[in-house]
């Protein structure tokens, strides 16, 4: 196996956190993963790189090694990247770059882009994770981007990355409309306890961790887990074969109801972000508010979040430290 970059990124993220466990959740990878990529790594070097046990990852002797080169070869690549793609994209903003997890403001991101800046040659990146939308951003790889964040659960977001947050909204819960408690205003999480989730294969190892602790705080573990691809959980979920957690501003389908979750254990926050010294930054202001706009015009179309903002009566600055008007 011949050492790329990535493999040196791997090696750098378990000793700047000190364990497998949380450099899985820095990459965006998933434990075992992170574990054979390392055990390749180390069959290529010839050697152990970290001495593990129950407190987590030290360098060995070689590894101590290894990262003194690693980190000045990971920033200096990194620098490279970044200049090379400044220069490629034109100061008149000619070509533009979007990137966004999946989700119900994507789309939106697209048209306010393309009807603020016309001249424009637009694109879209699904990106599967969060980590990774930040990872092209910081190497100017993307012009701008719309992510997605838990409060209590940040992704750490590089000091060259402006932010401003659009939104700020609880996790709601999809039933099947026969579904028993189909009929409640607000479903318990507790009286979940029993259901088979239907969660998205993606990578969004913080909405997992949201997702454990709040289940852990209403008194329960979730034993059925069945993870599916997006595009079929509705269909799932219509038949009787699960629920699953949403955004509450995601639209209701054929044979499912959403509901809120009773005391709203966990929330979303919707952020843009852009590389603070990008070509697009000036513009930033206006698409920012055009995303704004829409958003709000999104949430307002949900009926159940327009059922929940009448039950709470509570506007969106009591929970965020950006004031929206709600």
């Amino acid at each position: 196996m011949q050492l790329e970059i990535r493999h040196l990124r791997v090696i750098a993220a378990i000793a700047d956190t000190g364990s497998i466990t949380r450099a899985s959740a820095v990459l965006g990878q998933t434990q075992p993963a992170v574990t054979a990529q390392l055990q390749r790594i180390e069959r290529a070097l010839g050697g152990t790189l970290f001495a593990r046990d129950g407190t987590g990852a030290t360098p060995t002797a070689l590894g101590a090694m290894v990262l003194s080169h690693a980190h000045g070869i990971i920033a200096l690549h990194d620098d490279l990247v970044r200049d090379v793609r400044r220069h490629d994209v034109s100061a008149d903003l000619t070509t533009l770059r979007l990137g966004a997890t999946a989700g119900p403001m994507a789309a939106g991101l697209m048209t306010a882009v393309r009807r603020l800046l016309p001249e424009a040659e637009v694109s879209l990146h699904v990106c599967d994770s969060d980590e990774e939308l930040v990872e092209l951003l910081t190497e100017s790889r993307l012009e701008i981007g719309l992510s997605v964040d838990y409060p209590g659960y940040e992704l750490p977001m590089p000091e060259e990355l402006g932010e401003a947050v659009l939104g700020v909204e609880p996790v709601f819960i999809v039933l099947s409309k026969d579904h028993p408690l189909a009929a409640e205003p607000e479903v318990p999480l507790a009286a979940l306890a029993g259901e088979r989730w239907l969660p998205g294969v993606g990578k969004d190892l913080r909405m997992r961790a949201m997702f454990h602790d709040a289940c852990r705080r209403a008194g329960f573990a979730p034993r059925r887990i069945q993870r599916t691809n997006a595009s079929v959980v509705f269909s799932l979920i219509g038949q009787g074969h699960g629920v699953s957690l949403c955004r509450a501003i995601t639209a209701g389908r054929e044979n499912v109801v959403v509901r809120p979750l009773a005391g709203d254990p966990m929330w979303v926050r919707e952020r843009l972000l852009w590389p603070s010294n990008g070509p697009v930054a000036e513009h930033v202001p206006r698409i920012r508010d055009a995303l704004v706009v829409a958003y709000r015009a999104q949430a307002e179309a949900m009926p159940a979040y327009r059922a929940w903002q009448r039950i709470r009566r509570r506007s969106w600055s009591e929970r965020d430290a950006e004031p929206l008007g709600w």
